[in-house]
Order: C-alpha cells, then sequence, then structure tokens
C-alpha cells in the first residue's frame, strides 16, 4: 500500500467564472477525467465515485479574518485548531506559540510512533536551506514538522540524484537559483518519480508552494501553467497507481488562486479529493482542516 499525501498551497473552491478562476481556462485532462469531466469549484464540490471522492474543506475554523498558512498548515499537520489557539489566523510561518506543539503533534512524528515510515520529497535550493537555518530563517511548518521527527530536507543535490521532486514540480529555475546542473523534467516525469519514491515508504509527502504565489500574483497566465503542472504531476503519479490498494489525498490550507480577482487569501473552503477504493475511509472523515492528520492516523492504525 503506498499513500500519497499532495499539500497544494493556497487552493479553493472558488465561482464559476473563467476571468478570474484559472481552473476554468487551464487545460486539466487528468482532473477532469476524475471528475466526470469537471473541475472543482464552489458549483462542483462534492463528487463521488468508486475510486474518487471530492468534497469541501473548512479553513476558516469558527475564527474570524481570513485563513493564513501558518495556522492552516498546523491544523492540517498536527489536528489541532491552531487559529483558535492563537486567538487568530497567522501566517506565512508558524505563530512562536504554535511550534512546540508542532514538533510534538505532527502528522510525521505520530506516524513513526505507529511504526509507519514517512518522506517528505520535497528538494531545495542551497540558498534556500542556508537562509532557513541562518539566523533570520523562519522554518515553515511542514518542513519543521518533517525535522522534527529526524528527517532531512533535501536539497539539488537529491533532485540529481532523482530521489526528491523539485518544489515547482518541473524544476524550471534552477539555473537561476544557482545550480544550471540541474535539468528540468516534465510535470508526467515528476509524477512518475514520485510514484516511484512512494515505494520506498508507509506515506510520502509533497507541498506544492507555487499555487499560493500564483494567486497573490493575480496573473492568470502563471495560475494555468501551475495547475496544469500539477494536472501533468498526477497523470505520472496514477500511471501506476494500485486503485485497490494505493491512496492519495490532496488538500490545501486556504483559498487563493481561484479567485485571482483579489489579491489575498480567501475563504473559500478548499477541495478534499481523494483516490482509491477505499476513498470515502478518508473524505467521509475530513469536515475541516483538524480532521486530516487523525483521519490519515485512523487509516493507517485500520490497515
Amino acid at each position: 500500500m503506498a499513500f500519497y499525501f499532495i499539500f497544494w498551497d493556497g487552493v479553493g473552491l472558488g465561482k464559476n467564472d473563467p476571468v478570474s478562476n484559472p481552473f476554468l481556462t487551464a487545460d486539466l485532462p487528468t482532473i477532469r477525467s476524475l471528475f466526470g469531466g469537471n473541475v472543482p469549484t464552489a458549483k462542483f464540490k462534492k463528487f463521488i465515485s468508486e475510486t474518487v471522492s471530492l468534497s469541501p474543506v473548512n479553513t476558516t475554523l469558527r475564527v474570524p479574518g481570513l485563513p493564513q498558512s501558518g495556522t492552516g498548515q498546523t491544523a492540517i499537520m498536527t489536528g489541532m485548531n491552531a487559529s483558535k489557539f492563537v486567538g487568530k489566523h497567522f501566517g506565512p510561518h508558524p505563530y512562536s506559540t504554535l511550534i512546540p506543539v508542532i514538533k510534538e503533534k505532527n502528522l510525521f512524528k505520530q506516524l513513526h510512533s505507529i511504526g509507519k515510515s514517512s518522506y517528505f520529497a520535497n528538494g531545495y535550493p542551497q540558498k534556500y536551506l542556508d537562509f532557513l537555518f541562518g539566523p533570520k530563517g523562519r522554518i515553515p511548518t511542514i518542513a519543521l514538522s518533517y525535522l522534527s521527527a529526524g528527517g532531512t530536507l533535501n536539497s539539488h543535490e537529491e533532485i540529481n540524484r532523482r530521489s526528491a521532486i523539485s518544489a515547482d514540480i518541473s524544476g524550471t529555475r534552477w539555473h537561476e537559483l544557482g545550480h544550471p546542473d540541474v535539468k528540468p523534467i516534465t510535470p508526467v516525469e515528476s509524477g512518475r518519480l514520485f510514484a516511484t519514491l512512494a515505494k520506498n515508504v508507509d506515506l510520502i509527502y509533497f507541498e506544492y508552494f507555487v499555487t499560493d504565489h500564483a494567486g497573490h500574483s493575480q496573473d492568470m497566465a502563471m495560475s494555468v501553467e501551475m495547475l496544469e503542472r500539477m494536472d501533468g504531476f498526477l497523470s505520472g503519479i496514477l500511471e501506476s497507481f494500485d486503485y485497490d490498494n494505493d491512496i492519495l489525498l490532496m488538500i490545501s490550507d486556504h483559498g487563493n488562486i481561484e479567485d485571482l480577482s483579489v489579491k489575498t487569501h480567501t475563504m473559500n473552503p478548499v477541495p478534499l479529493v481523494v483516490i482509491g477504493k477505499r476513498h470515502l475511509q478518508l473524505s467521509s472523515r475530513i469536515k475541516n482542516l483538524t480532521h486530516v492528520t487523525p483521519a490519515v492516523l485512523s487509516y493507517f492504525q485500520s490497515h
């Protein structure tokens, strides 16, 4: 059994408006094939088939204001209502009082406590790693979770050894980041690599944050490209996907890219996508961000 966990940052369920919602403009054959020809929107937010479910997940957690990455990702990774704990939505980095909670209660660490292995597959430029661990660095929630569970972050070296995935899926900017030796690959090839790496662990995790960046830019062309990369990535994964035994879960922390009429995050629910014949064992349990980690742990404990 392989468990694929894909976190795509800043992806909500937006209006059925091609002017503001790139989901309606992008070429997304894989996503459309999963949902009977549709893409996730506020109008099309629920779907169930034999192997796939799509459902809306609340991100506001009964706390006023726009959801933010620091508290939203903490909720996903720990099961705690981080926004309520600190009294507000906060981001992009975790609030200071959340750091001990993340270190102790994160999904990776809880998986290890029940004898399950995990792998955070993202690879990062050396400049970024130097910044993270430098005097002014603030480690994001997912990376902090993995490090506190005993993991190490991948660099360009793991990308070149094909044991890590570029954070933008295709690796088109590595030459600008000081690593001209890292060659781009297609999204489909990146998905195939992710599927290969998944065979070595119980849960494999990929964080795709460029969707949030594209949303903040309000750039339709960039947003379309980032969504199309994810579609190709999924295509590569699903080529060898075992629908009887494997499971793939996709979730976001807040909306953004689905509404390019605004530069900020949105209060829209986010799409929960679960693929595999056992999809309802997860999707039926996840109604808001705090339900993700408990549902994943329960899934592993029952299989």
